[in-house]
């Protein structure tokens, strides 16, 4: 695994009034965050400043990016393919929701014979939306599209923000 870098780390500077320090009971020039150009190796233990010494940093990372948002519409029976990943690549899904503008029973799946997720029977013009907080995701394999499975023929609104991965 390659070491992460971080530029312009984080340091004190410049004064900005007074501070009471308890320690040495007497009032001093309190500190003013400023950032200023240097480097943060985080694949080693390093010491910033008068900040604490940071150790190596290891396990998984997201490094894919932004969340990409994405909508629309489809009416078919059975499964309708909503995002299709490109070559070599899976999706991983952080939000997603179904508006289907008449009664119907829908659910998310990833690849034609995925398991169901998001599944429920719901009343025309209702809302059922999955918002999965930071750093959890539902993930795809390798190539599976995401699919909006209807058991009948409606219209339905969706929304997904996800990741290519």
């Amino acid at each position: 695994m390659p070491d992460f870098t971080l530029t312009n780390p984080f340091q004190l500077s410049g004064s900005r009034g007074y501070i009471f320090n308890s320690n040495t009971l007497a009032y001093e020039a309190a500190q003013q965050s400023v950032l200023t150009a240097g480097v943060v190796n985080l694949g080693a233990a390093v010491s910033v400043g008068n900040f604490p010494t940071v150790q190596a940093v290891t396990g998984p990372f997201q490094t894919s990016g932004a969340l990409i948002p994405s909508s629309g519409q489809v009416n078919g029976a059975g499964n309708n393919t909503l995002i299709t990943p490109s070559s070599g690549k899976k999706l991983r899904v952080f939000y997603a929701s179904y508006n289907p503008l008449l009664a119907v029973e829908a659910a998310f799946r990833f690849g034609a014979a995925g398991t169901l997720f998001l599944r429920n029977n719901i009343l025309a013009n209702s809302v059922i939306a999955k918002d999965l907080g930071d750093f959890k995701y539902l993930e795809g394999a390798v190539g599976d599209a995401l699919l909006l499975n209807l058991s009948l023929a409606v219209n339905t609104n969706w929304t997904v923000f996800y990741q290519e991965i």
